[in-house]
């Protein structure tokens, strides 16, 4: 409610069982990749984290101090109709008409490239719809 003041973001992650059991899924994919006969002989070692991780509790710790996400977030900001969405197909935030999302959050999947072009066409798409409200009324 107060824009001088920033933004309190929590994406949550890992706060279910589900979120911790595909981590553990993907860091164990990633270690049985790198002991594959085809590319044993070019690892030396783990370096990190380190066989020392092993467990589930330990690799769920080593995932919530050190991974991160360094791609493009979206679909946190669901467009429709329904009582799960936050935007209307306006892209009218509910409750609040004056306010509007355009970015990565209102699409439904990740793009398979740069959420760069995707972006850019939904604020291209918002414009437009804004610039002729305006002219109609």
């Amino acid at each position: 409610s107060d824009p001088s003041v920033a933004a309190r973001i929590n994406p949550n992650y890992l706060a279910t069982e589900g979120d911790r059991e595909t981590m553990r899924a993907g860091f164990e994919l990633v270690r049985r990749v790198a002991e594959a006969p085809s590319i044993e002989p070019y690892i030396k070692q783990e370096e990190i984290p380190g066989t020392s991780v092993s467990t589930s509790a330990e690799i769920d710790d080593y995932v919530s101090n050190f991974g991160n996400t360094i791609f493009h977030p979206s679909g946190t900001c669901k467009m429709g109709n329904d009582s799960m969405a936050v935007v209307d197909t306006e892209l009218r935030v509910n409750g609040y008409p004056n306010l509007r999302v355009a970015d990565a959050s209102v699409m439904p999947t990740v793009l398979s490239g740069n959420t760069n072009a995707g972006c850019i066409m939904i604020g291209e798409k918002l414009s437009d719809q804004i610039i002729a409200a305006r002219d109609e009324s």
